[in-house]
This record gives C-alpha cells, structure tokens and sequence, in this order.
C-alpha cells in the first residue's frame, strides 16, 4: 500500500487491502503530521447568510463583508460601492460612498474612492510618517461615526481598501501634485485604478496591504515567469477528481459520500507540494496553510467540475447528485442552495481552467491563516500569484477590465459556502449521522 507525507511527499509499497480501507489508512498517516502540527484554524464566518442572499436590487453585482470593520460592502453594477454603514436614521447616504468610513465619497484619492476626511488623514499620515497604537489590538470598527477613535485602525483601514502610499508620495510638494503639472503622456494610465472592480478582498485575501493591480501599465503580454507559473500550476492538476470503485446502490449513503472526501484531501495535500514556493515555506506553515484552506479548496472544486451540468453536484467521477438528493443524504437546505448559487457565480464569470487553477493556489497561500509563523515569505508568495493573475486576466481578456476583480470577488462567496459545509459536516458528526476520519475532523474543528 502506498503511504503518503505532507512533509517529504515520500511513498513506499506495501501490502494490499480493499481500496476503502487503504483510504482510511492514508488519512490516518496523513494524520500523524498534520495533526500534530496544526493547533487552531481561522473562526468560522458568522452571519454568512448576508453573503449570498438574492438582491432586490438589479444592479448589484455582489455583496460581501469586511471581516475586520464588521460591515458589509456591496458592489454596484455603476461601480459605485456601498454599506450598510452609510444608513444614518433609516436613509442612505447619496451617491458612492467612502470605503474606508462609508461616509459619502468626494472621488478617487490615492487608488481607493474616499471621502475628504479620510483622504486627509491618509495623506498627513503618510507624509510626516507618523505611526499609531491601539488599544483594542487592532480590532476597532471604523465607520464615520468612530474613524476618529483610533487612527491607528483608520490607517490601517485605508491600507486594507486599497489606498496607496507611494501616490502620496508624488504630493509632497506644497500645493500638491497640481502645483508642478507634468504634461499628460499620450495613453498614460493616470486614474485608471478608478475603474478598479476590488473593494475589499476579504475572504481569503490577506488583510496587510494588497499588492494589486502590480501596474498601472496595462501588460500586452504575460511575463516568462508568469508562463513558468501557469504551467507548473496547470501540471500540477488540481482538476483531478475523485475515483473510488463504489457499487452504484450505495451512492446515496452519506459515510459512502464522505469517502470521496477522505480521498479529495489527499489529492489536495499532494497537489499543495507541486505548487511553486510551497514546499520552500515552513513545514509548519505548510501546515497551517493545508488546514486553514482545506475546506475552501474542497468545495472550490467540487463546484468547478460541477460547472458542466445544469444542475446537480458532482462529488467524483459518476457520482452527480441533484439538490433533492443531496438533501436526501442529510446535506442542509441552506447548505445545497449556497452551493448552488455558488456554482452558478462561476458559470457567470465564465471562469478559465488557467484562473481556476490560480486561485487554487490563492486559496492555499492565505497569508492571516491561524498558526503562521514566516507571515511575510507567505505573503511574498501568494501576491506573485495574484499578480500573475492579474497579468493573465488583462492580457487574455483585454475587453474585460473588470475579469480580475471579479475572480477575487468569487472567494468572499466561497468562504461563505465552507463555512456553511464545516458547520454541517460537524453537526452531523456530533450528532452520529455520519462517521467522519480524524483527520478530515481535525481540518474542520
């Protein structure tokens, strides 16, 4: 039997047993060092419901939370962004609003669309480089009736939005950038990030400040190490699916199901180590990387080989099932409705095996995962990948500006749905409707 490390990837033959058994007993030794190593994943989104509930409104496009500040963010068709923080005695504020605040927005400053207030702090902060404490271990809200409170979250805030330092920078000068006009080069770029789709990538995006869009030159064609990457991504097949030999009768047994689960775990673990730069962080964040997204991942790819039917889940190779079945077998109602409008975001965007396969690695490299200790190589790693899908987007899709933030926006969604399959997984499990392996147990608890 073949037994698998997370931590040297090494395989050695042995005896042989029926595939079920030699399944479990590959967990099992997955176990030892994942087990031991991980201690604690990242809280379960609450309030999930907000994520995906259908809209009244036509024109929104999407809507999800800013974890940090507690408030949720809804993106407009118009591009015009807002939150429920903007709601002052029942009405909402006029026009687009601060995404910083969410009091109303005066333009674009600095990449992010903001108001006067925050625009001005930003822009002092920056420049006499001042640096701030809180209180509250950088857990305050910030809306526009505490933004004062603690300019350290305030700032903070701003780097979470978007806002960029170096465009301060060049507004050094008294009077501002406007005191010393350069002349305009023909095809500049100059506010070109104000059609900028991201607000605030939130799911599985880190909350230290984003490195994209890299340019505000828009490629006309991808870098060598970009093609380097997608082809070593695209090899390393986090398409596969699924195979055990289940008689066709017992399809519909949830423990029979939750093998296939067992089995996508260890296809994830071993497709982790073919990714470029992973295998170089520390095992011990290999770790906490594989637990923190495990769950993401998992449902990330059961909805991409889903995308082919109209409807129905695709759990592995021959087995679909429909949402009267799946809720036949102890799957949630809410659970199989999140999933489904999940599946049908991506059929929306029309998502590429090439992104599919980027933000798999996305998903993985999430640099705020519980347990991290080399933080900064962990970021360094998955801003190279969101940059090259960045690259990808614009220079395979040059009519669609919008393309790259719309693939970033997909991930709040699905942090959603996971947190909605790990609650269930873990009811039924405590409850006996289900016999789940330690380890699986040990990635979602």
């Amino acid at each position: 039997m073949e037994q698998y490390s997370v931590v040297e990837g090494m395989k050695s033959d042995g005896g042989s047993n029926n595939q079920q058994q030699q399944l479990l007993t590959e967990a099992d030794n997955i176990a030892v060092h994942v087990g031991s190593e991980v201690q604690c994943i990242e809280e379960a989104v609450t309030d999930s419901n907000n994520a995906m509930d259908e809209q009244q409104n036509s024109n929104v496009v999407e809507i999800f939370h800013d974890y940090r500040g507690d408030q949720t963010v809804v993106i407009y068709d118009g591009m015009q962004p807002q939150s429920d923080n903007d709601m002052v005695d029942g009405s909402a504020v006029d026009g687009p609003v601060c995404l910083v605040c969410g009091d109303k927005g005066s333009g674009f400053h600095y990449s992010v669309y903001t108001c006067e207030g925050c625009k001005g702090f930003f822009k002092r902060t920056v420049q006499k480089n001042l640096n701030y404490c809180c209180k509250e271990n950088g857990m305050c809200v910030v809306n526009k009736f505490t933004r004062n409170s603690c300019q350290c979250c305030r700032f903070q805030k701003c780097i979470e939005v978007g806002m960029k330092r170096e465009a301060v920078r060049e507004d050094r000068s008294p009077g501002g950038k406007h005191r010393h006009k350069r002349p305009r080069v023909e095809g500049s770029m100059e506010d070109s990030d104000s059609q900028t789709y991201i607000i605030n990538q939130g799911s599985v995006l880190s909350n230290s400040p984003p490195s994209g869009p890299p340019s505000m030159v828009i490629p006309s064609s991808l870098l060598p190490e970009d093609e380097d990457l997608i082809s070593q991504l695209i090899e390393a097949r986090p398409d596969l699916t699924p195979n055990l030999d289940q008689a066709e009768e017992n399809k519909f047994d949830i423990n029979n199901l939750m093998q296939f689960g067992y089995m996508e775990l260890r296809l994830i673990i071993e497709w982790a180590r073919k990714v470029p730069g992973f295998p170089s962080l520390l095992i011990e964040d290999q770790m906490a990387l594989l637990k923190a997204s495990f769950m993401e991942l998992n449902v990330f790819r059961l909805a991409y080989r889903s995308l082919e039917f109209e409807s129905g889940i695709k759990f592995a190779k021959g087995v679909i099932l429909t949402g009267d079945e799946s809720l036949n077998i102890g799957w949630g109602k809410d659970l199989i409705m999140f999933t489904g409008e999940f599946v049908q975001r991506l059929k929306e965007v029309q998502i590429d095996h090439t992104e599919f396969c980027l933000l798999n690695a996305i998903i993985l490299t999430y640099p705020d995962a519980c347990g991290i200790q080399d933080k900064r190589k962990v970021m360094q790693l998955q801003s190279q990948i969101i940059d090259c899908l960045w690259r990808y987007c614009t220079t395979s899709y040059p009519d669609e500006p919008r393309r790259y933030g719309k693939m970033l926006l997909r991930l709040p969604a699905l942090r959603t749905v996971s947190a909605k399959a790990a609650e269930r997984f873990l009811s039924m499990s405590l409850d006996g409707s289900i016999k789940m392996n330690a380890l699986v147990l040990e990635m979602m608890s």
